[in-house]
Formats: structure tokens, C-alpha cells, sequence
């Protein structure tokens, strides 16, 4: 049970990460780009309710999990055209079943920074520290924990126009060749607190069975197999002015089979089906706490 607590809340963290970074954006009769500020800071509030069912055996467990975060952003530097942001956590609140636990990876991530180097059509050149969100989980450092960190999808050149779609390629760390192919809508322009954003379907699929095909030789001895799928349909709202995501809601659908009985953590094969809600928006220093 410590492994697969440990493995929902890191594919929690991975698909929050992802779908907060993952869309790239612009509308007709504007040019979307990233506009930085040195010591801006936003901070975010991000929920996700996970409910689903785990099978071992002829034995099966409901699982009812939620996880509640909040985290900031900070530009700590711009050179070159390049901004530097830290990303830090604030809190973060477990639920299983409705019973509230300590997390074992809360100490860890209270002292984590992740680095990311970034251009204004959001490029990403250099990301550091996003290996500790793994949070110990046997070879999670390796999965898609950095897709959205690593390699979000770049603003375009020109203009797009509400109804067109595009697709976007995006390398998985520490994957090999694998990519992940988003593709992304621009659906309207709405408001948002006051603010003219634009709102972005992005839809994306991870195939459990082509991460561990492209790990092979990467993951600790003792990591059970996986194959399976992960589906993610999101929507973004970002800022017009800035670029920034001002929140997003999002679905995610789960379906994955581990192999067992080479691992004392996984002495059988199990299955598990999950579905998650997944929230994000924007907060003020005095309520993201």
C-alpha cells in the first residue's frame, strides 16, 4: 500500500504539472507571449479528487483520494531574454477515503525548488530539481513527472483563430524518444476574475506500456511492469495580457495493470481504474494558505 500511495501521488503531481504548462496559446488578433517581471510571484491552489477501484486477486479496494496544494511561482531572474522561475511548495493536504494522512513525501517537497530556465514563447532550456517530486517511489523519477516543466508546448509564431486546432510534440525526460502528442483548441475568449483570457482544450494520452519500453535498462531492479493508459482532457484559461494560466479544470482517466510477484511491495498483479477532477486557480498570498 506505501508504494501505490506513494505512485497515486506522484502521477497526482505529474498530470497537475502538466496540464498547468502543457498548452501553448494564441487568438486572433493577438501574439501570446510570456511577459516577465523579476520577484513577480503567483501563487496557485491546485485540487484533485481521484476516485477509482484497485484489484488484486479477487480481492478489491475502493480509492477515494484527494490531494490539496498550493504553490508559487517566482521569476528570480531574467538574462538574455530568458527568465529564471523557481517553483516552490507551500502545503499540501492528503486524503484517503475521506481520512485525512501525513504524507511521507511532505518534508521532501516543503524543501523543494524547481528550476526551470524559460524564454517569452515559453521554451524551455534548462529544468533542475524535478527529480524529488518522485516522493521515493521506485522509478517515478524516470516516468512523466517533468513533462510539463520540461518541455511545454511553444507559443505559436503567428495567430490562431477561436475553432482551430494544432498539435504539439513533447519529449518525455528521461524517456529516450518517446514523445507525448498534445493537441490543443482554442475554444473562446472569456473572462476570468475581470480578466480577457482564452480558454484552451488540450488532450493528451500516455501510454503506460511505450514509458517502460523507453526506460528499459533506466529503472531500479524490482520495478514491476506497467502497461495501460493515462487520458487527460483539460481546459486552460490564460491571460491574454501576460500569458500567465489564470486556472484550469481538467478530467483524467486511468487504466493501468501492474505485474507482480517479483516485487515484496507487489507480491500479485494488480489493476487499477481511475477517474480524477482536476483544479487549479490562481489565489492571493492571504488565501493560498
Amino acid at each position: 500500500m506505501k508504494f501505490m500511495t506513494r505512485f497515486l501521488m506522484a502521477m497526482a503531481v505529474a498530470t497537475l504539472l502538466t496540464v498547468t504548462v502543457l498548452p501553448s496559446l494564441a487568438q486572433e488578433g493577438y501574439k501570446l507571449r510570456r511577459v516577465f517581471k523579476v520577484n513577480d510571484i503567483r501563487r496557485y491552489k491546485m485540487v484533485m479528487d481521484m476516485n477509482g477501484e484497485m484489484l488484486m486477486g479477487e480481492n478489491s479496494m475502493p480509492l477515494n483520494m484527494q490531494m490539496v496544494m498550493t504553490f508559487r511561482e517566482k521569476v528570480a531572474g531574467i538574462k538574455d531574454g530568458k527568465a529564471t522561475v523557481h517553483t516552490t511548495f507551500e502545503s499540501m493536504k492528503m486524503y484517503m477515503n475521506g481520512q485525512e494522512f501525513a504524507s511521507p513525501m511532505a518534508p521532501d517537497m516543503s524543501n523543494t525548488v524547481i528550476t526551470t530556465v524559460i524564454d517569452d514563447r515559453n521554451k524551455v532550456y534548462e529544468v533542475k530539481g524535478l527529480e524529488k517530486v518522485a516522493m521515493g517511489a521506485p522509478g517515478m523519477g524516470n516516468l512523466n513527472i517533468g513533462a510539463g516543466f520540461n518541455s511545454p508546448a511553444m507559443f505559436p509564431e503567428g495567430e490562431i483563430k477561436v475553432g482551430d486546432s494544432w498539435e504539439t510534440e513533447v519529449p518525455i525526460p528521461n524517456a529516450g524518444d518517446l514523445k507525448l502528442t498534445a493537441k490543443q483548441t482554442f475554444v473562446s475568449v472569456e473572462k476570468v476574475g475581470g480578466v480577457e483570457a482564452a480558454r484552451i482544450k488540450t488532450e493528451f494520452e500516455m501510454p503506460f506500456e511505450k514509458l517502460m519500453a523507453s526506460m528499459a535498462g533506466q529503472s531500479p531492479a524490482g520495478m514491476p511492469p506497467m502497461t495501460g493508459t493515462m487520458k487527460v482532457v483539460s481546459y486552460t484559461y490564460f491571460d491574454l495580457a501576460t500569458g500567465n494560466v489564470l486556472k484550469v479544470d481538467g478530467d483524467m482517466v486511468m487504466s493501468m495493470q501492474i505485474q507482480g510477484g517479483g516485487n515484496p511491495q507487489m507480491p500479485q498483479n494488480m489493476q487499477m481504474n481511475m477517474t480524477a477532477k482536476i483544479s487549479l486557480t490562481q489565489v492571493k498570498e492571504s488565501s493560498a494558505k
